[in-house]
């Protein structure tokens, strides 16, 4: 963990990240890039060097307000390796490829959630970034407090790739120092396999991480994403795990899509999203 990213447009649930980022970046010893994206004006009804001139104005006061926060950090944290960076452009676009190309290891964003018609109209972006990011994920709810995570529950669907997700959790959990709890939920089309898929995927996993005792746990329910969200404050879990990445098949589609958006709209802890490739 050598780069760790935080998305701000100076609202609340940003400086959550930010606060939460901060933590992190101390304890992995990691630099951090506050990094903000606008989009340019363009008009076909004012000279191309007038765009220009506010386009630049807008980029100096966008630099201009993240180094009073960057200076503001530095006075408690003089230590702390911390650059800011601005982008230009659809913001979901730019800061993927900015990710890709600079290697980030962790994005860390803040999210107000999002119901009802906003929730299926116009999405969030804390949730189409984990969805589309290159690297691990870390979704604040708006106004959270650091804490180290002691139980941590990982949403599986039994997949192969689980083993890659959970090694790269392993060595996250190498500063947590939680208990990891792997959590399946059945519904429809897999209950008549629920147990004997269960007990082999179990034997599986345990027989893998030989090192790191896992508790296990499989329930039923209808909406995947609600049942996890209510069996992980039943649980008291301290921050929920999922894999993201998009696969073929219909199970595949409802639940690395739909469960990691919809997890990510209705947070009640920390959302860590890990791809597993």
């Amino acid at each position: 963990m050598k780069t760790v990213l935080v998305p701000t447009d100076f609202s609340i649930p940003a400086d959550s990240a930010i606060r939460y980022a901060l933590n992190i970046a101390e304890k992995f010893d990691a630099s951090l890039i506050l990094y903000h994206c606008f989009i340019p004006f363009e008009s076909g009804f004012y000279p191309l060097s007038m765009s220009t001139k506010d386009n630049l104005e807008n980029m100096e006061t966008i630099v201009n307000r993240l180094t009073k926060i960057k200076d503001t950090i530095l006075k408690k944290n003089p230590n702390l390796s911390i650059s800011v960076h601005v982008d230009q452009g659809p913001e979901e676009i730019r800061l993927i490829a900015f990710c890709k190309k600079n290697k980030i290891d962790l994005i860390i964003i803040g999210t107000s959630g999002a119901s009802g018609l906003k929730e299926k109209l116009i999405g969030s972006f804390t949730a189409e970034i984990i969805t589309k990011s290159p690297c691990a994920v870390i979704a604040i709810p708006e106004n959270y407090k650091f804490k180290l995570p002691s139980k941590i529950t990982y949403a599986s669907n039994y997949s192969k790739r689980d083993k890659k997700v959970l090694q790269t959790l392993l060595e996250l959990n190498q500063l947590f120092n939680a208990k990891i709890n792997i959590l399946h939920i059945d519904w429809g089309i897999t209950l008549f396999t629920a147990d004997e898929d269960h007990e082999k995927y179990k034997k599986t996993i345990e027989n893998h991480f030989k090192n790191f005792e896992f508790t296990f746990n499989h329930t039923a329910g209808k909406d995947v994403a609600e049942t996890i969200l209510q069996e992980t404050v039943l649980d008291k879990t301290d921050m929920i795990v999922i894999n993201p990445l998009k696969r073929k098949g219909l199970w595949n589609r409802i639940f690395h899509r739909s469960v990691a958006k919809k997890t990510a709209y209705h947070l009640h802890v920390p959302l860590l999203s890990i791809p597993s490739k």
